[in-house]
């Protein structure tokens, strides 16, 4: 039988190097060197006799082959992994690293508390954290360098997956201090119009998703003072009363039970919600640890 002759290490390799694209990605994922893993491609090329990859300017590419063994061999090394874990008598510990992506703040409030938490539970985890904006996470995915990650609403690559998990409503909010200079607070245009903002970024289409939302106004004429593309330093710019600007709930609650005077604009109908969403690479095999702890984070957000 063919079977016979086949190492089920190259199957695992081969695995890696097709989902990656990279031979470099694969041997940091599968921890050997990038010599080992094109020796392990060649030796199953050799034993099949027949060509896997393309290999064109560094770049590899699947052949009609490869296409062909990826999607008998995803399946049946999974097949194989639960059967294996389904025989054996131990529990299997818990342990590894896992590398996750989150926004700043959110990843702050929400997600570093609840890996805090299995941190402990969990003793032999390490946790490496990446927190950056949705189109860093883009490029970390598809490098292979993060497990998983959070995102807020950003078009990420067509081979990445996503799943909506959370939402923060988005509050626009100004301290009482600097409402005091504009008088008694009224939802239409011209008292907007007064106003004074800090933004994250040029064409405002923050403030603007707000008007739009809550106003049904569209080209209101905003006098912004400041742009950064910061929730904490638009946080700061609103407490040192240079303009009102938009947060997440979590962050307004935050910075009120410090005792900032904040008021928050309850706009018209329902809030305007920023959906985050776990996004992961598709048809990447995840370690055990990873995903018992993919599967406790969901459990977590889901509970709130």
């Amino acid at each position: 039988m063919q079977i016979d002759s086949i190492n089920l290490n190259n199957l695992r390799v081969f695995q890696s190097v097709y989902k990656t694209r990279c031979m470099t990605t694969a041997s940091r994922e599968l921890h050997l060197t990038q010599s080992g893993v094109s020796q392990h491609i060649k030796s199953l090329e050799d034993t099949l006799a027949v060509k896997l990859f393309d290999r064109i300017n560094k770049k590899i590419y699947p052949t009609a082959a490869g296409d062909r063994l990826f999607e008998v061999v995803q399946p049946a090394l999974g097949t194989i992994e639960e059967a294996l874990g389904s025989v054996t008598t131990r529990e299997r510990e818990i342990k590894g690293v896992v590398n996750i992506g989150m926004p700043i703040e959110f990843g702050n409030n929400r997600i570093v508390p609840i890996l805090a938490r299995l941190g402990l539970e969990f003793p032999r985890l390490q946790f490496h954290l990446t927190l950056d904006f949705a189109s860093h996470m883009n490029e970390e995915l598809l490098k292979g360098h993060l497990d998983f990650a959070f995102v807020d609403e950003f078009q990420l690559d067509k081979r990445i997956e996503v799943e909506e998990v959370a939402d923060e409503v988005l509050e626009l909010v100004a301290t009482e201090k600097f409402l005091k200079r504009f008088g008694k607070p009224t939802l239409n245009k011209n008292f907007f119009e007064q106003l004074e903002y800090v933004e994250y970024q040029t064409g405002e289409p923050v403030l603007r998703s707000w008007f739009s939302h809550h106003l049904k106004r569209k080209n209101l004429e905003l006098n912004v003072r400041a742009h950064v593309m910061d929730v904490q330093a638009i946080a700061r710019l609103v407490l040192a009363d240079l303009g009102a600007g938009v947060l997440p709930d979590h962050l307004v609650s935050k910075l009120q039970a410090e005792g900032h005077k904040i008021q928050v604009f309850k706009g018209c109908g329902k809030p305007l919600k920023n959906h985050l969403s776990l996004a992961y690479l598709k048809n990447r095999t995840r370690p055990p640890h990873v995903a018992k702890i993919l599967e406790e984070l969901k459990k977590s957000l889901a509970s709130r």
